[in-house]
């Protein structure tokens, strides 16, 4: 796993900063745009920081040692949606949706690690890539932005999306993978995750649809996984089992493995 610290060391700072001037009723104007500004320096320094050490892990993980692993030399974004002050849908546990993919996000990128890919995450804490209080505008793209730029600077070649589904039908349940309707190479990595992710719930198999999601901006290769409905109370207690998680990693750490098998296969 690729260490965090950067980023949330910065993140943490701007909270303190946040909190240090709701203490003080009048702060002097010039003094508060010093601040704001080191906020906004911090903000950016830890996501730079972030970025150089996936690029330090990534060459360790090219050793020849991995060679012969299915997925050696492939660099693999794993995103885990939401963090932080963005919970996400919320079940009849009253878990949010946001710790149900940070867990899940986290046994994907192990299982592809074991396949030989050097994964990036987007995340690896409960942690927004924002700091919400001083985010002014559209918060929501703005944070996808700073994910997009993680995958971008480290030269991703794939990327999955972990999430989680809810409906105003308890009925409805099973996983169901979300491409951009505009990538080819999308569509093949959707299609090739919702034929692993087949076999864990036959009965509620579901077609990969096209989406319209921000996220799939990563790269060509991107796909958006809903991993379950958790407003079906069956199958949020089955997303809350490590052993049920451990099978949709592996799920999908070898849909992605069949992917880029396909890859290869469809070029002349």
């Amino acid at each position: 796993s690729f260490s965090f610290l950067f980023s949330l060391g910065s993140i943490s700072s701007i909270r303190r900063i946040s909190k240090h001037r709701s203490a003080v009723k009048c702060p002097d104007g010039g003094a508060l745009m010093k601040k704001q500004s080191l906020a906004v320096l911090i903000l950016l320094v830890g996501l730079v920081g972030f970025t150089l050490i996936q690029k330090e892990n990534i060459a360790q993980a090219l050793s020849p040692q991995f060679s012969t692993l299915p997925l050696y030399g492939r660099v693999i974004g794993v995103d885990a949606g939401h963090g932080g002050y963005d919970g996400g849908c919320v079940g009849f546990s009253g878990i949010p949706e946001k710790t149900f993919n940070l867990q899940i996000a986290m046994s994907v990128g192990k299982a592809l690690e074991e396949k030989g890919a050097v994964v990036v995450y987007s995340r690896t804490t409960d942690e927004a890539l924002i700091d919400p209080v001083r985010t002014t505008g559209y918060k929501k793209r703005k944070e996808l932005e700073n994910r997009l730029k993680i995958f971008s600077d480290n030269g991703i070649e794939c990327m999955v999306s972990i999430h989680m589904n809810k409906f105003s039908q308890e009925s409805q349940r099973g996983a169901q993978v979300f491409f951009d309707r505009e990538q080819e190479e999308g569509e093949a990595l959707a299609q090739a995750l919702e034929q692993r992710l087949f076999a864990l719930d036959p009965d509620y198999a579901r077609q990969p649809s096209a989406g319209d999601y921000y996220i799939l901006n990563a790269c060509p290769a991107s796909a958006l996984v809903e991993c379950g409905f958790l407003s079906n109370r069956e199958e949020e207690r089955l997303l809350a089992e490590e052993s049920y998680q451990q099978r949709l990693a592996q799920a999908i750490a070898c849909g992605v493995e069949d992917y880029f098998t396909n890859r290869i296969e469809r070029r002349p």
